[in-house]
């Protein structure tokens, strides 16, 4: 059997039961770009919609591509084409690149380097380890993953932000101690600061 479909081989029953509901080829997919991130760059932190999905206890639907946080773009770059995978700039109404996408995996490849680095920063030192699919990956802590959300200030990243801030999966100690550090670099600090009141 598939150990993708094994929920034993998961940390979060949440992500688990997403993933269950995914195609065959999402399946397919997902794991692919886990097993070619951890042997590529292990250094990597899955960030994004499936980090969210790991931490909720449910009403998250799972977009079944997968964010990965990097400090070795150039290299993952040179990697892909010596193997000719395909990939592409990653833009978000930036005129530079925030890193890359790679249709093969349906994922996404942030530079650490481009954005709010500070915050990047903390992403790759403050990780945790789960499983997902059998696989040791890590994954975003809850806090920053919060911070993260509610900085990017879209529609859907606000409701992932505000159901991470009610999940019970936050400390509001490291959240506190997180926001501080990212102070001078947040949007709207006083706004993330009152929000720590929802933990």
């Amino acid at each position: 059997m598939n150990p993708f479909l094994i929920k034993s081989n998961y940390t979060s029953e949440n992500l688990f039961n997403e993933i269950v509901k995914c195609t065959e080829i999402q399946v397919r997919q997902i794991a692919a770009g886990i097993e070619w991130t951890l042997g590529k760059d292990p250094g990597a932190v899955l960030i994004g919609g499936a980090a969210v999905a790991h931490y909720l206890k449910g009403g998250r639907p799972l977009t079944p591509d997968m964010d990965f946080m990097s400090r070795d773009i150039p290299r993952l770059k040179s990697l892909l084409e010596e193997e000719g995978t395909g990939f592409r700039s990653l833009r978000s109404g930036h005129a530079h690149s925030l890193g890359i996408t790679v249709k093969k995996f349906n994922a996404d490849y942030i530079d650490a380097d481009e954005g709010l680095v500070s915050l990047n920063n903390l992403v790759l030192s403050t990780f945790q380890l789960t499983q997902f699919g059998g696989f040791a990956v890590k994954i975003i802590n809850p806090e920053l993953l919060a911070i993260m959300k509610l900085d990017l200030g879209r529609g859907k990243d606000i409701q992932d932000g505000f159901a991470l801030l009610e999940s019970g999966a936050l400390d509001k100690t490291t959240y506190m101690k997180h926001l501080h550090t990212l102070r001078n670099d947040i949007t709207d600090y006083t706004s993330l600061l009152g929000y720590s009141e929802m933990i």
